[in-house]
């Protein structure tokens, strides 16, 4: 087994492990555009939950002289957890959250019961500065100069900030093995700065952001998705179709892919559909030795074209597919093809697209095989595709922020 092991981490560190369905190898991840991520080290990033990596601040109460914090926020996030705090346990609990792009509070009760409320809309890639400040037995939370939301504490939690206990703040998410229930998907793609944490130090985070770079955010942002050239996203087939799926069975139906991207290598799957076995059944990667588009089906390539010469210059690409009866179209910037499509294979792709247990991959593979390094957006049957709903996800990928110098929309 040992031997094996070793046999396989060498394959792999050659670049030379042949996938058993595409027979393609790894390549190295030549850049072809001039890109500089520019993270800076005084912006905190708050999504790193996901991979279970929460910043943690730990206070005793007896030494706390006030519950006031203050900090700065910039997210397009539409939801997850800004801060999650509690006292004596995680029964006395105050959540400071992002829910369908508000603001929004979430308290724990007496009665076991939990109170929501919501304020304004904050997920517009624009700094906020967020002030939650307790005053006789409320807390309220101003955005700016405007008091946004205010919340009545109960009994419980006024006595906890009397006693003797530890005030936890938990940024960005929970602890994994946290047994609150919240309602929503805690990674919140967003950054912090400028922060004072209950009128006390809190220079871990500094600390944190010299350690890690992956806790850090950049300067500017822009709409989109990030990846990193390492890892994918994958999705249930069913659950990307949405409302279209009811029409499978119909002798008409079209399946419709549109991507948009900003490269930084040029190599990389950009989409990927499998089957219930793992197996590539439908597949569009930037195949760098031959400087190619490819799209696979079956395994088996079925149109390739060479890279538009513009996929290196930084400028903004847009793809698109489509999967008719008889045909497959596929155009992406001047270059526009139509392919005969079988009738059996038609039908095999409505089947797996229908089948439980079958993926939509973006970005990369299954085993994060040959993943994509840039920027990128998809719509799937005419709907953007939200990568939180991805079951899963690599904690690399910046489901809803790519680097300014990267944006799609400018069309540089």
């Amino acid at each position: 087994m040992f031997a094996l092991k070793r046999f396989v981490v060498t394959l792999l560190t050659l670049g030379i492990w042949v996938h058993p369905t595409l027979e393609r190898t790894l390549e190295p991840s030549p850049e072809c555009n001039s890109f500089v991520e520019s993270r800076s080290s005084h912006l905190l990033y708050t999504g790193n939950s996901s991979v279970g990596n929460v910043p943690i601040l730990e206070y005793n109460v007896t030494e706390l002289t006030s519950f006031d914090s203050e900090f700065e926020l910039r997210t397009l996030d539409p939801e997850g957890v800004i801060f999650f705090g509690d006292i004596g346990g995680q029964q006395n609990y105050f959540l400071l959250a992002v829910i369908q792009g508000n603001l929004s509070i979430q308290t724990s009760r007496g009665d076991g019961q939990v109170l929501v409320t919501s304020g304004p809309k904050i997920s517009d890639g624009e700094w906020k500065k967020i002030a939650v400040m307790k005053h006789e037995g409320a807390v309220a939370v101003r955005v700016g100069s405007e008091t946004a939301v205010t919340v009545q504490q109960s009994a419980e939690s006024q006595r906890a900030e009397i006693g003797n206990g530890m005030l936890r703040i938990f940024i960005g998410g929970l602890l994994p093995d946290s047994g609150v229930t919240l309602g929503l998907n805690p990674p919140l793609d967003g950054c912090m700065r400028s922060w004072d944490w209950v009128r006390q130090d809190s220079s871990i985070l500094e600390r944190t952001l010299q350690d890690s770079k992956v806790q850090r955010c950049w300067e500017h942002i822009a709409p989109g998705s990030y990846f990193t050239g390492v890892g994918s996203v994958g999705f249930s087939s069913l659950a990307l179709l949405g409302n279209s799926s009811a029409e499978l069975d119909g002798a008409d139906w079209t399946l419709s892919v549109e991507l948009a991207l900003r490269t930084v290598s040029a190599r990389g799957f950009l989409f990927i559909l499998v089957d219930t076995q793992n197996d590539y059944i439908l597949s569009l990667k930037l195949n760098h030795p031959s400087q190619e588009l490819m799209l696979h089906l079956r395994g088996t390539l079925f149109w390739s074209h060479s890279y538009p010469q513009t996929l290196c210059s930084g400028e903004s690409q847009f793809l698109q597919l489509q999967v008719r009866p008889g045909q497959l179209v596929i155009g992406m910037g001047v270059t526009k093809a139509t392919m005969r499509l079988t009738d059996g294979d038609y039908e095999l792709l409505k089947r797996v697209l229908s089948q439980p247990g079958s993926r939509v991959y973006l970005g990369g593979g299954p085993a994060g095989l040959s993943s994509f390094h840039g920027c990128l957006q998809a719509k799937i049957q005419g709907v953007n595709v939200d990568l939180d709903l991805a079951e899963v996800k690599h904690g690399d990928v910046r489901p809803h922020s790519c680097p300014a110098a990267l944006d799609i929309r400018d069309g540089k």
